[in-house]
């Protein structure tokens, strides 16, 4: 049996692979790591197609890998090449284009193995409206929505609301799960803030009614399991800080958790629906007893989690990946 897992991230991510390639190594699989954003500066990549099919490798580190080595890929990130050092102008733009494409060519070759999990099923997940829909029909309780570009549509939302919502981005700016200078966070909006919507025709962004919090909880699924952390009330409290992440790290701290088991069901439902096997979920204890749903992260950290309350949630990852390993199992589009 093949063992090679291949795990596709980026050159700044450490600690969680650490971790991984450890729990992947206690059930006798290899995990070859791809710093997806040193292609193709520090990696080669060649794929040939035939009448017998493909064939192809991967050099990474000085060491070559053949396509059909690898039993699966665990997917963290996928991030654009990163040309700067080499090249720049047109001459950069260009490359890193055509970089981006052949690496995701070659990877995408792979798609008959077992993915941890599929970019196909990530890109539609992440569809946040998606999210909300789906959400709702498995029977959990979402926040009253808007995603608009509409200073109208937004004020009157605001009004809706009795002026009690909040704004947040459509999609990441960082890759971390911990307070960056380039973050936007999620934010209160306040009427002062209504005469000042004309760069919505820019960028969109998502409303929602504010729910009254008596705490916040991450919830990471892994494959049917679950694993919860609570927020300390000191991180959320201040009216300034509806986001957690806004808040001094000695501000705040992870309690575990246990969710109630209709709730866990319902999130499965979810997760089922989004053909996801990971997700980074977060959710609300409202003051009146609600689990309020508001977004799910295929790709979302949890190494905070992990580290501070001791979850198993790499061993976890790497038996999914191992169990779909010796059922043969074949992404299925």
């Amino acid at each position: 049996m093949n063992n090679k897992v291949l795990c596709l991230t980026h050159s700044q991510d450490y600690y969680v692979t650490d971790l991984m390639s450890a729990s992947l190594a206690k059930l006798n699989l290899q995990m070859i790591r791809m710093d997806t954003d040193t292609f193709p500066l520090s990696i080669e990549i060649s794929a040939q197609q035939n009448v017998d099919g493909v064939s192809g490798s991967i050099r990474i580190a000085e060491e070559t890998h053949k396509l059909s080595e690898f039993a699966a890929v665990w997917f963290r990130k996928n991030l654009h090449s990163n040309l700067t050092s080499a090249l720049a102008g047109k001459t950069l733009n260009q490359a890193t284009k055509e970089s981006t494409v052949a690496k995701n060519a070659v990877l995408y070759a792979l798609e008959s193995i077992f993915w941890f999990d599929s970019p196909f099923d990530i890109q539609r997940a992440e569809n946040k409206q998606l999210q909300l829909i789906l959400a709702k029909q498995c029977g959990l309780i979402i926040p009253n929505s808007l995603l608009s570009n509409s200073p109208v549509a937004v004020k009157n939302f605001y009004y809706q609301e009795n002026g009690s919502i909040i704004s947040k981005m459509l999609t990441p700016l960082t890759n971390f799960m911990k307070s960056t200078k380039s973050f936007v966070y999620t934010s209160k909006v306040e009427e002062k803030h209504l005469a000042n919507l004309d760069g919505l025709k820019y960028c969109p962004m998502q409303f929602q009614q504010e729910i009254q919090k008596e705490y916040e909880l991450r919830v990471i699924y892994v494959d049917g399991y679950y694993f919860t952390g609570k927020i300390a009330t000191s991180a959320i409290t201040d009216d300034k800080k509806p986001d957690w992440r806004r808040a001094k790290q000695e501000d705040f701290f992870w309690q575990a958790y246990q969710l109630p088991e209709n709730i866990c069901q319902k999130i499965n439902k979810l997760m089922n629906k989004l053909s996801l096997n990971f997700g980074a979920l977060d959710i609300i204890r409202a003051t009146n007893g609600d689990y309020v749903f508001l977004e799910v992260n295929p790709c979302g950290e949890w190494g905070m989690l992990q580290k501070t309350l001791d979850y198993p949630i790499t061993d976890h990852i790497a038996q999914c990946i191992k169990n779909n390993i010796d059922k043969g199992h074949l992404h299925e589009q």
